[in-house]
């Protein structure tokens, strides 16, 4: 006999099994004892959370021998063909591969107006039933509308916004939650106790976790763990199966960027990546920690654990890292994580958003070889057609830096930054090629950026005022360098008037070859 799946083994027979859907499972019990039944009912919710479970047992209440009964028997031979999906007055069909007019027409529409061969109703399941096309809905209308009295409808969708309105107020909707961690946790146990695998509380709780409400998700996941590590699932095993780095050298990085250590910060997160570890994934385990140490720091109940000494442990952590410092690390990583998917080279994105945590946030003092000016506000005149405009949130501080030109241009950048969204996308990929006491010469490798800044001079001063914000000398000047094919092309820093006048009437005649009339 081929291997069934644990969520398919486990799969809930009756409404009594269905976890964290009290609100559902009551409400239809009571409809099918009562017999108030609807001709149509849409099931919405996360994926993994009991939609097409609950339907298949509705149509089981409905049928059963001994029913119709909110609570079917699972003996008769009715609910066996329902159970094992042999029973053909009840109709699985499944959207997102049968989604055309063509099927709805053929498996809905000539079907449903044959009486049932055997059970009491005519059960028709639709699966993701968002992705039918419009004409498939269209012709799903008529029937839905007014359905012969042997006909009943059960549409399941992960997405109800895409069902078409004219569809949603002909059924009665019942939402599913995502299951709570206990919920999870509760459930991963007795599968394991039921399938002798030996497992650590905690590896369940991280199993759970990751699930994200999702109960076939997190058989799923158990499974995976069982087949790997042969029945025994520990909680190292389980962080290796899903990529996660484990929270005592995740604890590690976070308190190396609450002590602003960037050595041990940048160290720890080496062996992470030295293990396999993927800087996206080490990104995902600093946001489930710092969520857990958030809750623990807010004296909220845990989601992921009920042991005092785990929670305990989880404040000590969350005290020495302090409240303002969480909940700033959280948008850091947050955001890095977003922009990762898009960068080229993840690994030292990855050390580059970790050290911005390890930033201080007070006020820095002049140290030997550093000359840090006062911030002040930059008074910025946008033009009419451009979106490099300074946004309205606090100036930014000059970053310390150590007195070299490439720290002392890397600060400047930073600092646009803080003043520039596009700043970055401008500036990231410049380096510095020279510097004298009066000059800085930067350079370009990317011939876009390179024009943009010769064509922009609004750009170019905003730089130029931002050189002098960080470095504290309103003397030295920028001069900008293209790399390419060996040649460089200098651009003068200073900021240039647009034509006007007979200037402007000769740089055209130029452009167009054109001689005046």
């Amino acid at each position: 006999m081929s291997h069934l799946a644990l969520y398919r083994k486990y799969r809930s027979q009756t409404f009594g099994d269905l976890i964290g859907q009290d609100h559902v499972t009551l409400a239809l019990k009571s409809a099918v004892d009562r017999g108030k039944i609807s001709h149509a009912y849409l099931f919405t919710g996360p994926r993994g959370t009991g939609k097409t479970s609950s339907a298949r047992i509705l149509a089981k209440a409905l049928n059963c021998e001994k029913g119709p009964s909110g609570t079917p028997c699972n003996e008769c031979e009715i609910c066996k063909s329902i159970t094992a999906g042999q029973m053909a007055d009840v109709v699985e069909m499944d959207a997102a591969s049968e989604a055309g007019v063509d099927e709805v027409r053929e498996n809905i529409v000539e079907t449903a107006r044959y009486a049932p061969m055997m059970a009491r109703y005519k059960v028709f399941i639709i699966d993701e039933v968002h992705d039918l096309s419009p004409k498939a809905f269209d012709a799903l209308l008529k029937t839905i509308e007014e359905p012969p009295p042997h006909v009943v409808f059960i549409l399941a969708t992960t997405e109800f916004t895409k069902v078409p309105v004219t569809i949603r107020s002909r059924c009665h909707r019942f939402e599913f939650r995502r299951g709570t961690n206990q919920d999870l946790v509760n459930r991963l146990t007795f599968v394991s106790e039921s399938e002798n695998f030996s497992f650590e509380p905690k590896a369940l709780a991280t199993i759970a976790r990751m699930a994200d409400g999702g109960f076939r998700d997190a058989l799923t996941l158990l499974e995976q763990a069982a087949i790997v590590n042969d029945g025994n699932i520990t909680e190292e095993s389980v962080f290796q199966q899903l990529g996660l780095v484990n929270e005592q050298q995740v604890d590690a990085i976070l308190l190396a960027a609450a002590d602003n250590n960037p050595g041990e910060l940048i160290s720890q997160t080496s062996l992470a990546i030295q293990a396999g570890k993927d800087p996206r994934e080490i990104l995902e385990s600093l946001l489930y920690r710092l969520s857990d140490l958030t809750y623990a720091e807010l004296g909220v109940e845990s989601q992921t654990t009920s042991d005092p000494e785990r929670i305990a442990a989880d404040k000590a952590v969350a005290t020495k890292i302090g409240r303002e410092k969480l909940l700033r690390y959280r948008g850091l990583i947050a955001e890095s994580h977003k922009e990762i998917r898009s960068v080229s080279i993840p690994r030292l994105y990855l050390e580059v958003s970790l050290l911005r945590m390890a930033e201080p946030t007070g006020k820095t003092q002049p140290t030997q070889n550093q000359t840090v000016s006062a911030p002040r506000q930059i008074a910025v005149t946008p033009s009419a057609n451009t979106k490099f405009v300074e946004e309205k949130k606090p100036v930014p501080k000059p970053i310390p830096i150590d007195g070299s030109p490439d720290a002392l241009w890397m600060a400047t950048v930073e600092y646009l930054k803080g003043l520039f969204k596009a700043a970055g996308a401008m500036l990231d990929d410049t380096f510095v090629k020279s510097k004298n006491d009066q000059l800085l010469t930067i350079g370009f490798r990317n011939k876009f950026q390179y024009e943009r800044i010769l064509k922009r001079t609004d750009i170019a001063q905003k730089i130029r005022e931002a050189l002098t914000e960080v470095s504290g000398d309103p003397k030295l000047q920028i001069k900008y360098l293209l790399e390419e094919n060996s040649q460089t092309e200098e651009i003068p820093s200073s900021v240039q008037l647009p034509l006007e006048g007979e200037a402007l009437v000769k740089a055209t005649e130029e452009i167009f070859q054109a001689q005046p009339e």
